[in-house]
């Protein structure tokens, strides 16, 4: 019987009149007396614009890039998309873009809805035309049918995009409908529709239809999905339509993968949705696999390339964390080679499928971007070193020299202590994933470090499992942030990890949110990572391998009037770009850099999502700009209450070389300089400052309270090419921590010192 309806709905999809619009040629064929969408202009950005008003910040010039972004849609029905697990923002290489997002102006009058589905589009990413309202309609093609919503209204959620098979802007979202019609508490019918006209002036979206199978009978079948994750592919000659749902009514709860395995004039037909991940699952034996049935792990995430190879993830403790391995919290991972249809299901952890990272990968990883395992930081020159972890320190209750071996563990004085950095992560629940050409599996992530409690220079561990017995994740140390982690081969090789700190967040997670004026995040740490998640994408050219990253961290700090409590100003969005699959990365630039921006006393650009995919020398950024000005009915509690301006930036990075910019190509920056981290650090009073220019030029280095108030000129000479060093005598300043910063010919660097007398 069911084989029977599919091929009375194959027939159905290959009949013109049920798509309404067959589109030969998107640029001739247009939808007579169709009012045209609305053009809007874009903002030009410099990627390398003054300096942040509160404190020296690191300038990179790279002369490769550039930033243009535009206004798509104003605060009277921007809302966007807060959620990190959908994908507003599709990009063809031959089309262009195409932008979904959600609209909220039934927060700014009385009678209005929430639930309308923006769209916008463009060609190029410059010229961009917005059609409002498109889930007007449901499958049964009324034009403002009394929906089967509370209101009647449009109540669309977490909106993503893609482009169908010939350059078809397409458009997937939830539509959050009563408990009779398959919704419920927050979820509901997952639906798509697309652009039968193509990308540009003019557009016609078609009825939309369903994504779940289930939902052609009501109620849906499974019901109250939300937060889906979907994708568009479009290789092999044959468009997949696969999206991740999270079942929200179900106990335990379950994720539905669902995927498309025919395509006609537009339209997917659709398989029955199957339980992908649960928080439920179980192994061989019986057991759930998860700690706590579930509340330490995070919904799946997941991406195929065009092949059909990928990868679904997410990040748990294991059940049996408390006495066998994995004890840390980890990445568990499944794979699959056609579009979904089947992955691993035997063998890794208990027989479930699953792989793994397990613990001496994860301490393997972590140690290797410590760096506190020598007295000289210019002995490791390609990882990071924090001034404020010392290697000896007094006991505040005994008054005692605590000597510490650098090589092994570290004492960390910002914390209530003594306190011993230790090996390994804590992975927060927001991250990405990505499946590049040659099957290889990228996650990127949010991590902290953990330190144990210790008052004599080491860790207890009784159990003798390699851990101490007692930690705690600790968000204000190095390493806490962005990581990029890549495998080749995951599943034959589930130890063969790399692992690169791309987004130092430890300044971001040290601020007190609780004090400052962005709203919503407040002092606890971990709360705040919820809004810094991090992306990455690929490039969609044949054979490419070229990757990028984008992530939002605060941006500018300063601290009150007596200097007791530090917090955030400014928030702004970072980018870098790899040529060649993450091995190395451009230098970490802050492309929106907007120090007061649109409103003068508040610049916060959230929620960034990267387009699906990119080319070798772009990628699509979409994130908005809360509108704090907006009277909200009822009043804003958090920055996602507000209105949002909703945006769209094209980040050019023209680099063809791997390494840093400034540091190893040419190319990139023909002037390049080095600042280096001076030595010793901490010092008592004396310290060199070592630094290497390219070509001879004046040179200005100047020292900076860590308010960000200049405390001297230590040097504004001209220099010679080559290696040069400053001798910094702080005899006559106080203990506490200070910035260096130099500059030559516009170009200025960064560093910390740390005066302990």
């Amino acid at each position: 019987m069911k084989r029977l309806v599919n091929i009375f709905l194959i027939i159905g999809l290959l009949t013109p009149s049920y798509a309404r619009v067959i589109k030969s040629n998107k640029k001739l064929i247009r939808t007579p007396g169709k009012k045209p969408a609305r053009v809007v202009e874009p903002v030009y950005i410099p990627t390398h614009g003054a300096d942040h008003v509160f404190g020296p910040k690191t300038q990179y010039n790279n002369r490769d890039s550039d930033f243009v972004t535009t206004l798509i849609d104003s605060s009277l029905n921007g809302y966007g998309c807060y959620n990190p697990t959908p994908n507003p923002l599709g990009y063809a290489f031959e089309e262009g873009y195409s932008a979904v997002y959600r609209q909220f102006q039934g927060l700014y009058t009385e009678g209005g809805t929430a639930g309308y589905i923006g769209a916008s589009q463009s060609e190029d990413g410059l010229e961009w035309f917005t059609e409002q309202k498109i889930n007007t309609r449901y499958p049964s093609g009324e034009e403002d049918p009394n929906l089967p919503t509370a209101d009647g209204l449009p109540q669309g959620r977490y909106p993503s995009a893609g482009f169908g098979p010939g350059g078809y802007p397409t458009a997937i979202w939830n539509e959050y409908t009563n408990a009779d019609q398959g919704g419920g508490t927050y979820g509901g019918m997952p639906l798509y529709t697309y652009d039968s006209q193509g990308v540009g002036e003019f557009s016609s979206w078609v009825n939309p239809f369903y994504v779940n199978n289930g939902c052609n009978t009501t109620p849906c079948d499974p019901a109250d999905l939300w937060v889906g994750n979907v994708y568009v592919n479009s290789g092999n000659g044959n468009p997949r339509l696969t999206a991740l749902y999270d079942g929200w009514a179900d106990t335990p709860t379950n994720y539905y993968f669902i995927t498309s395995n025919f395509h006609a004039n537009g339209y997917f037909l659709m398989n029955d949705a199957y339980i992908m991940a649960s928080d439920g699952d179980q192994g061989i034996g019986g057991d759930y696999l998860w700690y706590d049935f579930g509340n330490y792990t995070s919904a799946p995430d997941y991406h195929l390339n065009d092949d059909g190879v990928g990868y679904m993830a997410q990040v748990s403790y294991s059940l049996g964390s408390d006495e066998e391995e994995p004890f840390l919290h980890t990445f568990f991972y499944k794979r699959t080679d056609d579009f979904g249809e089947t992955w691993t299901s035997s063998g890794g952890y208990q027989g479930s499928g699953y792989s793994y990272i397990n613990d001496a990968t994860l301490i393997r990883l972590s140690d290797s971007l410590h760096t506190m395992h020598s007295n000289d930081p210019n002995s490791y020159p390609e990882q990071l070193w924090y001034p404020w972890a010392v290697c000896d320190s007094i006991d505040a209750d005994t008054g005692d020299s605590l000597e510490i071996n650098c090589g092994d563990s570290i004492y960390y004085s910002n914390v209530a202590g003594p306190n011993i950095l230790t090996p390994g992560w804590f992975f927060y629940y927001d991250f990405d994933i990505r499946t590049d050409v040659n099957g290889g599996m990228h996650l990127i992530t949010e991590a902290v470090p953990m330190v144990c409690p210790d008052s004599i220079g080491g860790c207890v561990d009784n159990d003798n499992n390699g851990l101490a017995d007692s930690l705690y994740n600790e968000a204000r140390y190095g390493s806490a942030g962005h990581l990029h982690l890549f495998n080749p081969n995951p599943i034959d090789e589930p130890n063969n990890w790399t692992a690169t700190l791309l987004n130092d967040l430890s300044e971001t997670y040290y601020a007190d949110w609780g004090v400052s004026d962005i709203p919503h995040i407040n002092s606890d740490a971990y709360p705040a990572m919820y809004y810094f998640f991090p992306e990455i994408t690929l490039s969609g050219e044949e054979g490419s391998e070229v990757m990028w990253y984008g992530g939002f961290e605060g941006s500018g700090f300063t601290w009150n009037e007596d200097s007791t409590l530090y917090f955030p100003t400014d928030i702004d969005l970072f980018m870098r770009k790899s040529v060649d699959a993450g091995k190395t990365w451009t230098e970490l630039e802050n492309v929106t850099n907007t120090p007061g921006g649109i409103y003068p006393d508040k610049s916060l650009e959230v929620s960034l999502h990267l387009a699906q995919s990119g080319s070798d020398n772009e990628v699509g950024l979409f994130y908005q700009v809360p509108d704090f000005y907006t009277e909200t009915i009822p009043p804003s509690t958090g920055y996602e209450d507000y209105m949002n301006r909703v945006y769209v930036g094209i980040y050019t990075n023209d680099a063809e070389g791997s390494g840093t910019v400034g540091l190893d190509s040419e190319k990139l920056n023909p002037d390049k300089f080095t600042l280096r981290q001076n030595y010793p650090n901490p010092f008592n009073p004396v310290t060199q400052i070592q630094f290497d220019i390219a070509k001879t030029g004046n040179v200005v280095l100047d020292l900076f309270d860590i308010r960000g108030v200049k405390v001297k000129t230590l040097m504004n000479e001209e220099r010679t090419a080559g290696t040069h060093n400053y001798t910094f005598d702080g005899t006559q300043l106080a203990s506490g921590v200070y910035f260096y910063s130099m500059t030559k010919n516009g170009i200025t660097q960064t560093r910390k010192l740390v005066l302990m007398k």
